[in-house]
């Protein structure tokens, strides 16, 4: 899968914002006034409060600050200047990412898939990589998701119709939209459709450079949502927004080049199929119910990773089987790629991309062995199941020695904190349907 070149030249912006990514892939930051942000990176001073707030901006009793937890100071925050970008349909709101260095640099998003794409050019390769995402479009605000029931929400389309073009016919002016703000960001697409579900739109990220992909992931769930409720709308990723429709996903197509020709593809091979593809392929299975809480973390994750919901529900490959965690893409070389089906639409994409790539990496370094590949609905065939909590998963997280010696300690350490943090938080809510099904009857 060949890689585009990527796009470093930034237009000179005198008022822009700059965003980090938190443990949630939310990107938090702030306008920063008067000054060029285009020529170089800078490094500024920002609140270490953002990694150890949920995504309610709850305080998470994590241990990476040397103050008092309730005295978050500042931390080092590298502003990068190739990633400026316009992400607003209406005037000019520029965006820089940046990145925590320093003492902060291990448990930063962005660091650790940094630190994993490090390991892969030691060993000579490059990854190029394109994020896929489904979304739902509510016609709600903000406002009125408060007041009124689920049950009352209007979603953009009724019923589930995929790849409807009658419908992507009618919405042609949101479609426009889209491609036009995503062209505008520098994030094109490949892809634009209505998936199955009320109201689900699917995006195809144009892949690229595996660093500047999550980068553009990130940007792209953040920009969708304020287009959105610009448009008086409201977008979600949730992973599964109704027990009565599909779950949302957020597959990720990998390939690994080396001297400019894809080494996942091998003429002389059966399907095209190289020996450092099934290396690859058998590292991110061999370690997926360990580092499954990266690609699924949040609670309502594995309300999608159930049977029939088109979603893994255990480590399985097969050659174009969507019912597996890993399906093979075959083809010529540019095409020729994976597709890693664990992670939902929820992830941060910079600790998913880590986790796809660092388990893979992991079975080129032990050359682990390739379970049978399976051409059935790997449901029915499976042997072992994924994680089926956030507990589960976060539990298998902390206690992983591959975790540890890939992500680092820290980060582990940092991180399991905060899933148990997030299991904890939804875990002990009483909610309606409890109510409902155990008021009168128990």
């Amino acid at each position: 899968m060949a890689t585009e070149a990527t796009v470093t030249a930034a237009v000179p912006a005198h008022a822009a914002m700059i965003g980090v990514s938190d443990f949630d892939g939310v990107l938090r930051g702030k306008h920063v006034l008067g000054e060029d942000l285009s020529g170089r990176d800078k490094v500024i001073k920002f609140s270490e409060a953002v990694l150890a707030w949920d995504c309610s901006d709850r305080v998470i009793p994590i241990s990476f600050t040397q103050q008092p937890l309730t005295a978050f100071g500042d931390a080092d925050l590298r502003i990068l200047s190739a990633t400026g970008r316009s992400v607003s349909d209406v005037g000019n709101q520029y965006l820089y990412l940046a990145e925590f260095i320093g003492a902060h640099e291990n448990i930063c998003p962005r660091g650790v898939l940094r630190k994993v794409l490090r390991r892969a050019a030691d060993l000579g390769y490059r990854c190029a990589v394109g994020f896929e995402f489904e979304f739902m479009l509510f016609k709600e605000n903000a406002d009125t998701i408060e007041d009124k029931p689920f049950s009352e929400w209007v979603p953009l389309t009724r019923g589930a119709f995929g790849y409807s073009i009658m419908r992507s016919v009618a919405q042609h002016e949101l479609f426009d939209e889209i491609l036009a703000l995503c062209e505008k960001a520098r994030i094109p697409l490949s892809g634009l459709h209505f998936e199955t579900g009320p109201g689900v739109v699917e995006a195809s990220l144009r892949h690229c450079d595996a660093l500047e992909a999550a980068d553009r992931a990130t940007i792209f769930k953040s920009m969708i949502k304020a287009w959105a409720q610009r448009r008086g709308m409201m977008a979600t990723f949730m992973a599964k927004v109704s027990e009565d429709w599909p779950g949302q996903s957020g597959h990720i197509h990998i390939s690994m080049s080396s001297g400019g020709q894809n080494a996942f593809h091998d003429s002389n091979a059966a399907g095209n199929f190289s020996k450092l593809m099934r290396q690859f392929i058998a590292g991110q299975l061999n370690y997926m119910n360990e580092f499954c809480v990266l690609a699924a973390p949040n609670f309502n994750s594995y309300k999608r990773l159930v049977p029939g919901c088109w979603a893994p529900i255990c480590p399985s490959w097969g050659f174009d089987n969507r019912s597996c965690a890993v399906r093979v893409i075959s083809g010529e070389p540019s095409v020729h790629r994976l597709e890693y089906r664990l992670a939902g639409a929820d992830v941060n994409p910079y600790l998913a991309l880590a986790c796809a790539i660092g388990s893979g990496i992991l079975g080129v370094e032990t050359c682990v062995a390739l379970p049978a590949s399976i051409a059935g609905d790997a449901s029915v065939e499976m042997t072992a199941r994924l994680p089926q909590s956030l507990s589960e998963a976060t539990y298998r997280f902390a206690q992983s020695e591959a975790a540890n010696e890939v992500f680092g300690e820290r980060f582990v350490e940092t991180f399991s904190c905060s899933r148990r943090w997030e299991w904890d938080a939804v875990q002990n809510r009483v909610t309606d349907f409890e109510r409902r099904r155990y008021f009168e009857i128990i």
